[in-house]
C-alpha cells in the first residue's frame, strides 16, 4: 500500500462523507474494499454500487463474509422494480443478497423516478429500505439522476455515510463529479499507476493530461506490441499473432482477456467465437471437439445442406453418414447436366481432412497442388462414406468467448472477451485490444477508450488497430 493511499484510509476513518478521485490503477477500488469492509465491522448496513455488472461480480466475490450489498445501479434499479412496490416495507439490507445479472444498460428517467417514490414511502416501522453507508465505483460513469437515487439509499443525511471514487481523467468526466463534490473532496489525490509496468505505464500516462506519477512498477518489464493491419483477415491473423505472442509471456493463458473497441456488446463482435489453434495446444493431452459439423456446413451449406441434418456428437455417426451420401446423391441426380461438365480431380487425387492454423477443420489435396475445390470436387467426396474418415486427432482450441458465456462451450481453452465499457474497473496480466469497426468521428471519445483499455493491463499489452490510426493513437511499436 502506498503513502497516499494510507493517508486516504486515516482520512476516511474520520469523515462520514468524502470524494475520492485518481488516475487508473491508483488503487480506489482496494480504497473502497477497505472502508466497506470497515464500516461493515463496525455493524453499519453498506451498499456497495458501479455501473458495470462484470467489476460488481468482482467486488461481491471481495466482500464474500461480509454483510456488504454489492449491486451494478442497473441491475438494482430493475430488483427493485420488480420486487418492491410503494409502502412495501421490505427491508434492503439483508445479508446475502446477489445482484441480478444486468447488461451494461441505462435506467430510463421513468423507472429512477418509480424507484425514488418506492424509497419515499417505505415504512420505517416494518424494516428499514436504507442503508447507513452507500459506496460508489468508477463514479466518473454515473450520471447526476443516479447519484440522487444513490442518495436516497441513505437512512438519514445527518448520521450516514457516503464514499465516492472517480478516474480525474477529462476524457471520462460526462458531468465532472470533481466539481459536483468539491465540497467533501479528499485532500489526497491518487496520481501513482500501481497496477501498470514498464511501458504501459508509460503509455497510459501518455493519455492522462494530469500531472501522473512514475509508476509503482515503471521499472519492472513488460511486453508492448502492435499489429497495423488493412483488412479484416489482417485484422484477424493479428489477433491470432497478439495470442501467440501472450502464449509466449503466459504459456498457461491463465489471466488474458481481449477488448475490442466495437461498439456493441461483446457477445456481438466480430471476434465472438473465432478460434485460434496454438503448437503448444496440439502438443497438450487435453480434451476437444473437432467440429466436423461446422466443417460439413462450410463446404455443403451452399447446395442446401441443413445444421439440422446432422447430429451433434463429437463424430459422424452411421446415421450422419447416411444422410450426406444420400443429399448429394440426390444432389447429384437434379444437378447432373451442370456437374457433368465440371472436370473432377477425384479419384485421381486424394482429399484430406487439417486444421488450419486457426484450429478449423478443412479440406485440402493430399499432393499440396491446387487449392481450389470445384463443386463437382465435393459433391463427388462427400457422396462417398470415406468422407468421415482421416480426421486429425483432437485437441483444444483458444476460444475468443463473451464474459459470462464459457459454460456454453465447455470443449473450448476460453480466452474472456469484453467490450471495454464492461472492463472497466477489472484488470488482467495481458490485454490484447482490437481496435476494429469503431466511430471515427469521436476523436475523444477514442482516447478516452484507449486510456481505460490500456491501463486495464498490468505486463503484457498488444494492440491490433487499422493502419489508418497508427497517428492518432500514438504508435506504440
Amino acid at each position: 500500500m502506498t503513502q497516499e493511499q494510507s493517508q486516504l484510509i486515516e482520512y476516511l476513518r474520520h469523515h462520514r462523507f468524502a470524494a475520492i478521485s485518481g488516475c487508473a490503477g491508483s488503487g480506489k477500488t482496494r480504497i473502497l474494499l477497505e472502508q466497506a469492509r470497515y464500516w461493515d465491522n463496525q455493524g453499519l448496513r453498506v451498499l456497495f454500487l458501479c455501473r458495470n455488472p462484470f467489476l460488481a461480480a468482482r467486488l461481491a466475490d471481495e466482500l464474500q463474509g461480509t454483510r456488504v450489498a454489492v449491486f451494478a445501479f442497473s441491475a438494482l434499479v430493475q430488483f427493485i422494480l420488480e420486487n418492491f412496490q410503494a409502502g412495501g416495507g421490505v427491508p434492503l439490507s439483508r445479508p446475502g443478497w446477489e445482484a441480478p445479472w444486468s447488461q451494461h444498460q441505462t435506467p430510463s428517467p421513468q423507472e429512477l423516478s418509480r424507484v425514488l417514490d418506492i424509497l419515499a414511502y417505505v415504512d420505517p416501522a416494518e424494516g428499514s429500505a436504507r442503508y447507513d453507508a452507500v459506496i460508489v465505483d468508477e463514479g466518473q460513469d454515473f450520471e447526476l439522476s443516479w447519484l440522487e437515487v444513490a442518495e436516497a439509499f441513505l437512512e438519514r443525511l445527518d448520521s450516514s455515510n457516503f464514499l465516492i471514487a472517480f478516474d480525474n481523467n477529462p476524457l471520462l468526466l460526462a458531468f465532472s463529479p470533481q466539481r459536483f463534490y468539491a465540497d467533501l473532496q479528499a485532500p489526497v489525490t491518487l496520481m501513482r499507476n500501481c497496477r501498470s509496468s514498464g511501458e504501459i505505464d508509460t503509455l497510459v500516462r501518455r493519455f492522462h493530461p494530469g500531472a501522473t506519477l512514475l509508476g509503482l512498477h515503471a521499472g519492472e518489464e513488460a511486453a508492448l506490441g502492435e499489429w497495423l493491419y488493412h483488412s479484416e483477415s489482417e485484422m484477424v491473423e493479428g489477433v491470432r499473432q497478439a495470442l501467440l505472442k501472450a502464449e509466449d509471456f503466459a504459456p498457461e493463458m491463465k489471466d488474458v482477456v481481449i477488448l475490442t473497441a466495437e461498439a456493441v456488446p461483446a457477445r456481438q463482435s466480430k471476434l465472438a467465437g473465432l478460434t485460434f489453434d496454438s503448437p503448444r495446444l496440439r502438443a497438450a493431452p487435453s480434451p476437444g471437439r473437432l467440429d466436423w459439423q461446422v466443417a460439413v456446413l462450410r463446404y455443403l451449406q451452399g447446395f442446401g445442406l441443413l445444421e439440422s441434418d446432422l447430429s451433434d456428437d463429437p463424430t459422424p455417426t452411421p446415421g450422419d453418414i447416411r444422410r450426406v451420401n444420400q443429399f448429394c446423391a440426390a444432389y447429384w441426380v437434379a444437378h447432373r447436366r451442370v456437374l457433368s461438365q465440371q472436370r473432377s480431380d477425384l479419384p485421381r487425387r486424394k482429399l484430406v481432412w487439417y486444421l488450419d492454423t486457426y484450429g478449423q477443420l478443412r479440406l485440402r489435396w493430399a499432393d499440396q497442388g491446387k487449392p481450389d475445390l470445384a463443386p463437382v470436387d465435393l459433391i463427388t467426396f462427400f457422396n462417398s462414406p470415406k468422407w468421415a474418415e482421416g480426421f486429425p486427432p483432437a485437441h483444444q482450441r483458444y476460444r475468443i468467448t463473451p464474459m459470462g458465456e464459457f459454460e456454453k462451450y465447455p470443449h473450448a481453452h476460453h480466452l474472456p472477451l469484453a467490450d471495454i465499457s464492461s472492463f472497466k474497473g477489472l484488470e488482467a496480466d495481458a490485454v490484447v485490444l482490437v481496435v476494429y469497426n469503431y466511430f471515427a468521428g469521436d476523436r475523444d471519445q477514442l482516447l478516452a477508450n484507449l486510456y481505460i483499455a490500456f491501463s486495464r493491463a498490468r505486463r503484457f499489452l498488444y494492440l491490433v488497430a487499422p493502419a489508418t490510426l497508427q497517428e492518432e493513437i500514438f504508435p506504440v511499436g
